[in-house]
């Protein structure tokens, strides 16, 4: 099982949840500060999922933007040796 820990709240976040629990929203208080845990420590693992994936594509496109340019000196270049060629 966890740990107990003392938790305080400003009273407006303190009415809110306790409106959620009377309204059936959560069975009890506790239930939503966990899932409000549980959502951010989830998100803060997304977040950095998203910003590894990112970092990945953003490297996946400059690849694919230095390769674009060869090509392009490389067309040029045997144009070049084509036209010297036909002289």
């Amino acid at each position: 099982m966890g740990q107990k820990m003392l938790l305080n709240l400003p009273e407006k976040d303190l009415k809110k949840i306790e409106t959620l629990v009377k309204t059936g929203e959560y069975a009890t208080k506790t239930e939503i500060i966990r899932f409000a845990v549980k959502q951010f420590l989830y998100g803060q693992e997304r977040i950095k999922t998203l910003e590894e994936m990112t970092a990945k594509l953003q490297r996946h496109a400059n690849t694919r933007k230095e390769t674009k340019k060869e090509i392009e000196e490389a067309k040029e270049e045997t144009r070049r040796i084509i036209s010297k060629m036909g002289k």
